[in-house]
């Protein structure tokens, strides 16, 4: 586990210096305008790679995801690709005070106890929360910074539900080459990226909560029997798709997805973000 940079910035630097901790460089800053200000730099402690893998091949199950996330330059990102079952690796993180190791390492270890794959009555989870207080490691400040999670592409008979939910951070999802039979993502504080297929049938919701901008890639000649887009309608940008219109359908009922339903939620007192639907590039 390393300390990845310093966090915190404070006024009135007379004189500064540099020493290598954990491998990374950390600034440290000395105040002598005020007599007795004790200055305390934060920085992130990480440990990368750490991964958990589902114990049996995926046979179908539903797969829900739950990342709490910790900072904006984290995220999610989901893919299906030709795994046989959901594998999950994790960037873990802890913000502590620049010498305080030890209680950060603490933390991390708390937050990867969090950090699970199991499957129960039919359901795949995969689960990371924050870990618990240490020192000047707050618990909130700590998790699955940056979390990705593969799961099979599905068959034609037996395609892939998804629901996943992040805390903090980007989310981007490659589903365009996947059977989807259901994806759900509900995210907060962070860009949303998806690609997709509209398999037919499919069942696609994709909502910021925190009225970040949403951007929705699908195939040039997709059909749905319902679009739903939610957001300012100053900020709903379908110019790429000049046949959509929200609350309609597009293309040969039935052959496509049952449902689309994209929204941005204007945060109190807030703004909501862009919607915006893309064309999927070969």
């Amino acid at each position: 586990m390393k300390a990845e940079r310093a966090a915190r910035r404070f006024p009135l630097v007379a004189r500064a210096w540099h020493f290598t901790l954990g491998g990374a460089l950390v600034l440290v800053a000395s105040t002598v305008a005020c007599k007795g200000q004790s200055v305390s730099a934060r920085s992130n402690f990480v440990e990368d790679g750490v991964q958990q893998v589902a114990a049996m091949p995926w046979n179908g199950e539903r797969i829900e995801i739950d990342n709490a996330g910790v900072t904006a330059g984290g995220g999610l990102a989901l893919s299906a690709t030709d795994t046989d079952r959901p594998v999950a690796t994790a960037r873990m993180l802890a913000v502590a005070d620049t010498t305080d190791k030890a209680n950060a390492d603490l933390t991390i270890t708390a937050a990867t106890q969090t950090f699970t794959i199991a499957t129960t009555a039919g359901v795949t989870s995969v689960r990371c929360a924050h870990g618990t207080p240490n020192g000047s490691a707050d618990a909130a400040e700590s998790g699955c910074d940056a979390l990705d999670v593969s799961v099979p592409t599905g068959t034609t008979d037996r395609r892939i539900a998804v629901a996943a939910r992040s805390g903090n951070g980007k989310v981007g999802v490659a589903f365009d080459g996947a059977q989807v039979g259901e994806l759900t993502l509900s995210a907060s504080h962070g860009t949303i990226d998806v690609k997709t297929a509209t398999t037919q049938g499919a069942v696609i919701t994709v909502v910021s909560e925190t009225g970040d901008d949403v951007t929705l890639r699908l195939p040039p000649d997709f059909q749905a029997d319902s679009i739903m887009l939610d957001g300012a309608a100053d900020k709903i940008d379908t110019s790429a798709f000049a046949d959509v219109k929200s609350g309609t359908g597009r293309g040969q009922p039935g052959a496509g997805a049952k449902l689309i339903t994209v929204k941005s939620s204007a945060p109190a007192g807030g703004a909501s973000g862009r919607i915006v639907l893309v064309p999927l590039t070969p």
